[in-house]
């Protein structure tokens, strides 16, 4: 797994701090014979053992974080995916640990790890360390040893909208997390694949390896997206696969424009100003009426309507929306950093609208999508 440039310190930090922990362990519970004991013969192998030892535990805390709390194991409830996270990290932690204790200390008569000798000594240090750093996993999950969720990241480069001239689609480009390198060539080994991937897809483009579809025909490869929109409600998916699909009209040409191409609304007395996905600005004739009677848009200011299917809400950050960051390049003469962050800051009353939205992402349907609005 590459490593990005701007983590190349980090590392070498974390290893620092296993060594500060490990030592702190092993010597907390000498008291008056902690020199007695740094002298001792295996003290160098137990103590470079522990740094190796809490550098498992925290690669091992962090896939637990992914599996329950990040990929939301156990519905979304936060509360209770954090209760079996901490249960779930703490026991795999001690019986490891237990089971490393049992091998290097085999003369100790009974479980160790549970014995009243370990328990009152070397224990106290140990566990309330493990503890702090479930805790700290939880509450700052960019921070992790390992970061599993990179490993199976699903990336979509849009293609442009333009007019085609030959008849050969341009190939839809997907990126693949590293974990994902079986042979893609034909169109059923690329049906599995994209099922494999989370429900709730990444935009990060970083640690990605590029795959190319196009060996599928336009139509195969749309089904596969459909397919996969339908099958795990994957929205960037549905996506590729509906801009794919109206790639060769103009966007505001006509007197209409779908609810497709609009990114963010933002309603006026009578009509409504709206921000393009190919960074177009347009307003349109529309009442509050007809943009709440569409599932896909959400309110979450006073004048604000969203279009789902082009933000996400990271997972460290559940009460704020993140735009796809090529949507996001596309409206950046339109909407400065600032200016789009005010816009799609769910003010505190509405944020619920978004909690909502899941709740009903089941039985959305994606022909809302291209249902049209008038150009005022």
């Amino acid at each position: 797994m590459s490593v990005r440039w701007g983590r190349i310190f980090y590392y070498p930090l974390y290893i620092f701090f296993c060594i500060i922990i490990a030592l702190i362990i092993n010597l907390g519970s000498a008291g008056s014979k902690v020199v007695e004991r740094v002298h001792n013969k295996r003290f160098m192998a137990v103590w470079i053992g522990t740094v190796l030892l809490l550098l498992v535990y925290a690669i091992l805390i962090s896939y637990m974080h992914t599996v329950l709390v990040l990929r939301k194991r156990f519905g979304r409830n936060a509360k209770l995916n954090f209760m079996i996270y901490l249960l779930c990290s703490s026991c795999v932690v001690l019986a490891l640990h237990g089971v490393v204790l049992e091998v290097l200390l085999p003369d100790r008569p009974g479980l160790i790890v549970l014995s009243r000798w370990y328990l009152t000594t070397d224990f106290l240090f140990f566990f309330p360390i493990v503890t702090a750093y479930i805790l700290f996993v939880y509450r700052f999950p960019k921070w992790v040893l390992l970061d599993w969720q990179s490993l199976a990241l699903l990336t979509v480069h849009l293609p442009e909208s333009k007019t085609r001239l030959d008849r050969r689609p341009s190939p839809l480009l997907l990126d693949i997390g590293s974990g994902m390198r079986e042979n893609l060539a034909v169109r059923e080994n690329t049906t599995d694949q994209l099922e494999k991937s989370t429900r709730q897809l990444s935009w990060n483009n970083a640690q990605t390896a590029t795959m190319d579809l196009s060996s599928l025909t336009k139509a195969e490869s749309q089904a596969v997206l459909l397919s996969l929109w339908q099958r795990n409600r994957d929205r960037l998916a549905l996506m590729v696969y509906l801009l794919r699909k109206w790639e060769g009209e103009e966007t505001i040409g006509g007197k209409t424009i779908k609810c497709l191409h609009a990114v963010i609304i933002c309603k006026e007395q009578r009509t409504a100003d709206v921000y393009l996905h190919d960074g177009k600005f347009c307003r349109i004739d529309v009442t509050t009426k007809v943009l709440r009677e569409n599932p896909w848009l959400v309110k979450i200011r006073a004048k604000v309507y969203v279009n789902m299917l082009f933000f996400r809400v990271p997972v460290n950050r559940p009460t704020m929306l993140e735009l796809n960051a090529e949507i996001k390049q596309k409206l950046h003469r339109l909407l400065p950093e600032e200016k789009l962050k005010i816009l799609v800051t769910p003010s505190r009353e509405l944020r619920n609208n978004i909690n909502n939205f899941w709740g009903i992402i089941d039985t959305l349907d994606e022909n809302k999508l291209e249902e049209e609005f008038n150009l005022a």
